[in-house]
């Protein structure tokens, strides 16, 4: 819900933006830690917008930006920021009001120029040196946790310190349940047993899959390369003569946006979305906590790799296949 109140109080938090090059668009705003419900949108005005949500405990909100880039703001209770970018320079983005919001500030400034090795090594760096900082819960699962090589150990070690310091953070057990079962569940593991309804009434289930290289995928409505991936997957599946499978993991609330979001661009292949978003269990069962994300089995039911980007994960279908 947007609203444009006067003034932050206790049990709200309030963002005011301010963009240069970006007079008039839409925002997008999501949270995969409980910081809010579903999706927003904001409406950039004069390259300014005012937003308020609830707030009874410090979380991440997530604003996706019209070029479909993602950057992360802290809340906390009765906080109050000023975000100011210029749209040609989001990896500069100043978020000030808040001492987290200061620290991501302070080291999206500091990566801008690295490559993303680099990036990786400062954000262990930071982790390292702050491990009271919610900024870091953010920084380990992106750098460490979601992404193609991911550094469970090294993780797991940063995550206990990071449990030590922030006692009363109970998201920090649970990311690190979610490491012990992505750990099991990397290249190597047997395809898990479930059984699903798709958004089309069908029951799906990982025996029909026996015999055939089988990509998990994850979408949302909101995240343009994942629907994107769905398309690059719907070509190469034509091209190839479905010759592989896939199914598909929806975290939009509803499958109504995801449908309104491919528009003429249907699947034929199971999607399930049961409005659990990043909750679900099928993701669960896989691994799976960012979209876009995948994991691919080969045709003996191992899995082979996980986490590709697109290109990369359609190179690996004509490899396998």
């Amino acid at each position: 819900m947007l609203t444009a109140a006067c003034s932050s109080r206790r049990g709200r938090f309030r963002i005011k933006g301010h963009f240069l090059h970006i007079n008039q668009g839409q925002l997008l705003v999501y949270s995969n830690d409980g910081a809010m419900v579903g999706i927003d949108t904001i409406n950039v005005s004069g390259g300014r917008f005012s937003y308020e949500i609830p707030c009874n405990a410090p979380g991440t909100l997530m604003f996706v930006f019209p070029n479909y880039s993602e950057h992360p703001v802290f809340t906390e209770p009765g906080g109050s920021v000023d975000m100011n970018a210029d749209a040609s320079r989001l990896k500069e983005m100043e978020v000030t009001g808040t001492e987290q919001n200061k620290l991501m500030t302070n080291f999206r400034k500091q990566t801008a120029q690295m490559s993303p090795p680099e990036v990786a090594r400062h954000a262990e760096l930071f982790i390292g040196d702050h491990p009271g900082s919610h900024v870091s819960e953010y920084l380990l699962r992106r750098y460490l946790v979601v992404t193609n090589k991911p550094e469970y150990g090294k993780a797991l070690q940063l995550l206990d310190k990071m449990i030590a310091e922030q006692q009363d953070n109970g998201r920090l057990v649970r990311l690190r349940n979610d490491i012990m079962l992505m750990k099991n569940t990397g290249t190597g593991m047997t395809m898990p047993n479930f059984s699903v309804h798709s958004t089309d009434g069908r029951t799906i289930n990982n025996k029909e899959l026996q015999g055939n290289v089988t990509i998990i995928t994850t979408c949302a409505a909101w995240q343009n390369e994942s629907i994107n991936q769905l398309r690059m997957l719907k070509q190469k599946m034509k091209d190839t003569g479905n010759a592989f499978k896939v199914i598909t993991i929806c975290f939009d609330a509803s499958s109504e946006q995801i449908k309104r979001a491919l528009g003429q661009d249907s699947i034929s292949w199971p999607m399930v979305c049961d409005g659990k978003m990043f909750e679900g269990r099928l993701a669960a069962q896989f691994g799976l906590y960012n979209v876009p994300d995948n994991i691919i089995f080969n045709k003996q039911g191992r899995a082979v790799e996980r986490n590709l980007d697109t290109e990369k994960l359609i190179k690996k279908i004509d490899e396998i296949r």
